[in-house]
């Protein structure tokens, strides 16, 4: 489907129009806990969608070729760091210089507070083809292209997720979003409003279905948690939304700004450039989907489903991972590795469920730890691998391809790696004590998710040697998580 197609759909247009009509006098609460993104945290009413970008904050810092940092806080600043990482970008990949690419991209991922794309990077650059990755891509993801978003398939996108959808936007001219969980959550539920409010006056058929993705914390990202029987929204890194599916929704989301923009004279007080203006756009969804309370209240069903896990085993909140053996598969899977040149989950799972005597459902559960927001190891190096398998600094180190000491991010990823600081912060906690501590803080929704958190951070732990034979923290548990999740 072309843009053209895809805006004069009736459901599209009228949520185009009710967004245009709808958001200059909405009335916003913004509620945000305090973190390292959000000194002294946030709590600020707002009416209409430009006075959002007056309390954006995001607080974060980068460092330039240069090696100096760069810090930003507040959106005139966010603005201007953003303008030099794009810069440092383009600049790299104009001069096809492999090198610099990947150092701008890590740039953008440090300053996004997310790290789960460090592998595939590295990857790509290993090979000589990071610069023709997004080289190719790029006018696939541009908004003023006649590009079909079908161009966005399995051959072209090989990878989408927190750190990828910046990076893509920042290459791009067009004023393409970064699309993430908050952005995703933000639209979701705005959509969900507007189906409510057209009621039987809208066709059956949706054409929109904004996925987002769980929150860090008790954060709500799904409309379905909000007071109004809407829908849930589709998740990311589930079934129901592949990486083509988020890519293809970045240039959809696109789209509809500037459709709203044309119709409309927001941001133009700060920007009259059709792109910029698209940013700042998108930083006011982002504002807004930090926790989707500040649209209403929270059911008593949004409570319950921090019990809840989605059909594929995921758990949808908290740091609860699908439970696994880390121990006992990681090896099994480097000798799985050794024999065969088809390196991929299914392929694995059923490998694994045929000689170890398991369940394909099972098996493929196992394999939680190697996804693409864990540690990422299917189709890793044979030299990663084997460090990864040996475990301790070193072994750590490669899975997560930096050196660097953990800093806590945006987004919920590497749960196995904060299920092992979980259970190094709760080691001196009798185990009672401890799983209501987990419950309480929301790291958990129930007893049986608490112990399976801790069963694989302490699997984990270990075998990275964070922790030790006790489940005790050791030196360079200190030295790997400094502060992060103590508490005050």
């Amino acid at each position: 489907m072309k843009r053209d197609d895809f805006l004069k759909q009736d459901d599209v247009r009228g949520f185009i129009d009710w967004l245009t009509a709808e958001l200059p006098a909405r009335s916003f609460h913004l509620k945000m806990a305090r973190s390292r993104f959000v000194p002294g945290g946030l709590d600020v009413q707002a009416t209409g969608l430009e006075a959002v970008l007056g309390h954006y904050v995001w607080s974060t810092r980068w460092t330039d070729a240069q090696g100096k940092a760069v810090v930003s806080r507040n959106w005139h600043e966010t603005r201007a760091s953003l303008g030099q990482l794009r810069g440092w970008l383009k600049d790299a990949i104009a001069r096809r210089d492999e090198d610099q690419t990947l150092a701008a991209c890590l740039a953008i991922l440090e300053w996004g507070g997310v790290r789960g794309a460090i592998v595939f990077l590295k990857r790509l650059h290993a090979q000589g083809r990071l610069v023709a990755y997004f080289t190719r891509l790029a006018p696939l993801m541009a908004l003023d292209s006649d590009a079909s978003l079908d161009a966005l398939d399995t051959d072209t996108v090989e990878r989408f997720d927190a750190g990828l959808t910046k990076i893509h936007a920042l290459f791009d001219d067009s004023g393409s979003p970064i699309y993430d969980s908050r952005v995703g959550a933000a639209m979701a539920m705005l959509y969900a409003q507007y189906r409510s409010q057209a009621g039987s006056k809208l066709a059956k058929k949706h054409w929109l279905a904004f996925p987002s993705g769980a929150a860090r914390g008790k954060q709500i990202r799904n409309p379905k948690g909000i007071d109004g029987g809407f829908a849930g929204a589709p998740q990311f890194f589930r079934k129901a939304v592949s990486c083509q599916d988020w890519a293809q929704w970045q240039v959809k989301l696109g789209w509809i700004l500037r459709a709203v923009l044309e119709q409309c004279d927001w941001f133009k007080a700060d920007s009259a450039d059709m792109a910029a203006r698209c940013h700042a756009f998108e930083a006011c969804l982002f504002m807004l989907g930090y926790d989707l309370r500040c649209f209403g209240e929270v059911t008593a069903e949004a409570t319950m489903a921090k019990e809840r896990v989605a059909k594929d085993d995921v758990p949808q909140s908290g740091w609860v991972p699908t439970g696994c053996s880390f121990k006992n598969v990681l090896p099994v899977y480097a000798q799985f590795r050794r024999r065969h040149e088809k390196d991929d989950l299914a392929t694995f799972a059923k490998w694994y469920a045929r000689t170890q005597g398991a369940a394909e459902k099972t098996a493929n559960a196992y394999c939680f730890p190697y996804s693409e927001s864990e540690f990422d190891l299917f189709d890793s190096s044979e030299e990663r691998l084997d460090t990864i398998v040996k475990g301790g600094k070193e072994g750590l180190y490669a899975a997560v391809e930096s050196t660097e000491p953990y800093a806590e991010g945006a987004e919920r990823e590497r749960i196995c790696l904060v299920d092992a600081l979980l259970a190094g912060r709760t080691a001196d906690m009798l185990p009672p004590v401890r799983t209501a501590w987990l419950l309480q803080k929301g790291y958990a929704g129930t007893k049986s998710a608490a112990n399976t958190l801790m069963t694989v951070g302490r699997q984990v732990g270990r075998h990275f040697g964070l922790l030790d034979k006790k489940n005790r923290p050791t030196a360079f548990f200190h030295e790997y998580f400094g502060d992060c999740m103590r508490e005050p």
